[in-house]
């Protein structure tokens, strides 16, 4: 990206996720649990963090990644943050109010492989995915069936592609439009 004749680069994972979350919710104030410590997870956790979410959990089965993602979240952002090892089953904890998704274990054919108790899942809760295929993953399904509030990652897609094209063309597009794209090549419209 061009910004007063300097390149920056940019990654619109976080930007992408941050516009579907805050269409059913504010940040601010908000504890999260973060499945993953990867790129899309780094750039998500700290969109959120910017945008005002206060306390993460950072669980993921690499301890360097999970260690690194916390440390730059805790050194670099208001947010604070702590990681949790992920070698066993995750229990949420009782003071979360999201959960993210951001491992591959939503993906086709990783039913039932997930190490999480769902039942630690509440209602009232935001459960989100960035799989995009599918849609409703089995994660979104357990959470859903015990109330929380689901977001999948077709609209993080959706919204990386407009401001993408933003970025490279100077144009604005349609969401809507895209989505719509999107799920016809899906073949969910």
């Amino acid at each position: 990206m061009n910004r007063g004749g300097k390149l920056i680069g940019e990654n619109t994972d976080g930007k992408g996720f941050l516009k579907s979350f805050l269409e059913i919710t504010p940040a601010t104030g908000k504890t999260i649990v973060l499945l993953g410590a990867g790129g899309a997870a780094r750039a998500i956790a700290v969109e959120l963090a910017l945008a005002g979410a206060t306390k993460f959990y950072v669980v993921n089965r690499s301890r360097a990644r999970g260690e690194e993602l916390t440390a730059l979240l805790n050194e670099k952002t208001s947010a604070s943050a702590t990681f949790v090892e992920w070698n066993k089953t995750y229990s949420i904890p009782q003071d979360a109010e999201v959960v993210i998704n951001s491992t591959s274990m939503g993906m086709v054919n990783t039913e039932g492989k997930q190490d999480i108790d769902f039942d630690s899942i509440r209602s009232g809760m935001l459960a989100a995915d960035v799989i995009v295929n599918p849609p409703q993953t089995y994660f979104l399904d357990e959470a859903g069936k015990r109330g929380a509030t689901t977001l999948q990652g077709l609209g993080m897609v959706v919204n990386q592609a407009v401001i993408g094209i933003k970025f490279w063309t100077g144009v604005d597009v349609d969401a809507k439009d895209l989505n719509d794209e999107l799920l016809r090549v899906l073949g969910l419209a």
